[in-house]
């Protein structure tokens, strides 16, 4: 069954998806693990790397590194999931204009990654990887959003958190079933301590 984010999080009641997509926030990027640690998804997840520029003694941490399953290439991969941030702005990727208001340093070298890779040193779990670009996870996505940020930012892929969650609904994988009945026990222990 496909998943469409604006039935979830964009509804005549503002206040609630406020509330959703801050809740979603908490556990979103384990929708990538365990989708990635599926063996139909397209890529396997090797962990968090950390991005030095040349000279850099510190680096930044990004969300995962990805290695594609059929091509065996290695992405650097970050995600942005603003659902319901101003009014629902950037919930579907469009365009490469939605990209703009990150300007972070880790994102901008994220950014500068996806053209030019040789130039950065990556390190996952403390072991040095070449990485061959990068990957932007994005909420949902347009065709023509991701065609826009492919062309302008040289994104080796763009995936969504959207898709992913169809997928996990499809497959249901045991890991993935089980997560999700303990985070709804656990919000229910909470809200019935309230009451």
């Amino acid at each position: 069954m496909t998943i469409q984010f604006e039935k979830i999080f964009r509804t005549e009641d503002p206040m609630r998806d406020k509330f959703l997509s801050r809740f979603f926030g908490l556990f979103n990027e384990e929708v990538v693990r365990y989708w990635c640690s599926c063996p139909e998804a397209p890529y396997e997840d090797l962990g968090r790397p950390t991005l030095y520029a040349p000279g850099e003694a510190r680096g930044h941490t990004l969300d995962f590194t990805l290695r594609h399953r059929e091509t065996g290439k290695v992405f650097v991969a970050e995600m942005k999931c603003e659902l319901e941030f101003e009014n629902y702005r950037y919930l579907r990727l469009n365009g490469a204009w939605q990209l703009k208001h990150h300007q972070q340093k880790a994102f901008l070298k994220f950014l500068h990654l996806a053209k030019q890779p040789e130039v950065y040193k990556v390190r996952v779990g403390g072991r040095q990887v070449l990485v061959d670009g990068a990957v932007l996870i994005w909420g949902a996505i347009t065709p023509e959003g991701r065609k826009a940020v492919i062309e302008e930012y040289g994104f080796a892929d763009v995936l969504s958190i959207e898709a992913m969650v169809s997928d996990l609904r499809k497959w249901k994988p045991a890991a993935w079933v089980e997560k999700i009945s303990q985070l709804k026990r656990w919000s229910n222990e909470l809200f019935d301590c309230l009451v």
